[in-house]
């Protein structure tokens, strides 16, 4: 191949970072107008849109850094071909949960004060320092020592894994819930007095403006068991099936170029690793005094995100690599089966607390604990699938720290 010729490639993935990056600029910005506005005007809470505008501007920023790297390769750059490994040492633990545990109480006094001004000028810097840390130590726990492959494929991976790949996540996301209530439409309106016991609802709930009063009259329904089994269809069946496949989309689109399922492994990290930092900082974009819990919890999410686009990785480069399609195929079971399980505990945690404020205590008593047990459990099984993997994958040699850059 002469250097004159065009790699579409690169090309490609720059021109889909490239629009990503102007997006969420326009996004970040349309944000920190509305955010200035409602502080100012005395809005509702100015603070949880600060903190949206500083996450779309952080991943804007994170966007145009990898369209930089993939850039050089679409300009012919020999250092964008440059092998790379993620720049993590054991010093940085310290660090990174000092900067946790620096953030973290200071953050949820703020918020609990409820301090509009406050708030907005403090919360969006400390949700950074309390989201990036996690998402840091585990990429360079599940990297350690495995080579990144070429540099501008690397960053490329993790732009598309925080634009592209939530994009078409999402789409068929909604296309899949719309089916869901075309069917129960259908059936409501085959039912007349379920019909109208709908229409009466829908119109107490229209006069209502208290969201206790408002759970009241929701609860009876959100409570059945045939809505609490279809919202467990959709988020521990349907979500994990999609998420799963599509998470690591970029190393589909790479897969016949991987030397190793080792490579596809931290790719897949990679993936996973985007999509978590992108949907923890949108997720954590509320600034009332439930901020504290909201920025933990994500952290167990974090992990889960990268282990199992871990495991799809290592499964896709496995049947591209040696032609081991079994290996692809449990893999993508395996991270479905974590992430449905995942899910399930935390949709039985709500559903126990909302039962529980409209009279039904037995529920947040048993089956809350149960849920928070199996996502601890969960949660450490993670940690040793990540830890176990990467000392299978990673080459015998002195696990280095060599810069990404």
């Amino acid at each position: 191949m002469t250097r004159n010729q065009i790699h579409w490639a690169s090309l490609l993935t720059l021109i889909a970072l490239g629009i990503s990056a102007a997006g969420l600029v326009l996004i970040s910005a349309g944000m920190g107008v509305m955010s200035l506005v409602d502080l100012f005007g005395e809005g509702a809470n100015p603070a949880s849109t600060m903190i949206g505008a500083a996450a779309f501007g952080f991943q804007a920023l994170l966007v145009l850094i990898c369209a930089w790297f993939v850039l050089q390769k679409t300009m012919r750059r020999d250092s964008a071909d440059s092998s790379a490994r993620f720049p993590f040492s054991e010093w940085q633990f310290i660090p990174a949960f000092g900067l946790i545990f620096f953030a973290l109480p200071i953050g949820a006094v703020i918020a609990y004060a409820e301090i509009s001004w406050l708030s907005t000028l403090t919360l969006p810097f400390l949700t950074l320092l309390i989201i990036l840390p996690p998402i840091w130590v585990l990429l360079g726990i599940g990297t350690r020592g495995i080579d990144l492959g070429l540099r501008w494929r690397a960053f490329g991976v993790f732009g598309l894994g925080m634009t592209l790949s939530p994009l078409v996540m999402v789409m068929l996301e909604v296309v899949v819930l719309i089916l869901i209530l075309i069917v129960a439409f259908i059936w409501i309106a085959m039912q007349p007095n379920v019909l109208n016991e709908v229409i009466n609802l829908v119109d107490l709930i229209k006069n209502e403006t208290s969201e206790n009063a408002i759970l009241q009259l929701l609860a009876p329904y959100i409570l059945k068991p045939g809505v609490i089994a279809t919202v467990l269809f959709f988020i521990s069946v349907i979500v994990p099936l999609i998420e799963e496949l599509f998470k690591p989309l970029a190393v589909w689109f790479f897969a016949r170029s991987l030397e190793s399922p080792a490579q596809g492994f931290v790719l897949g990290l990679f993936s996973g690793a985007a999509f978590a930092l992108m949907e923890s900082l949108n997720a954590s974009a509320d600034g009332s005094a439930s901020w504290g819990i909201i920025v933990m919890v994500r952290a167990g999410t974090s992990l889960l995100h990268i282990t199992a686009s871990g495991l799809v990785g290592w499964g896709i480069a496995s049947a591209f690599r040696e032609k081991k399609i079994w290996r692809l195929i449990g893999a993508y079971f395996s991270a479905v089966t974590i992430h449905g399980i995942w899910n399930a505990c935390a949709i039985a945690a709500g559903v126990s607390a909302i039962a529980g404020g409209v009279g039904k205590p037995e529920w947040l008593f048993t089956i809350a604990p149960a849920a928070l047990c199996g996502m601890v459990i969960l949660g450490v099984g993670m940690l040793v699938i990540l830890i176990a993997s990467n000392r299978k994958l990673r080459t015998p040699k002195e696990s280095r720290s060599i810069s990404i850059t």
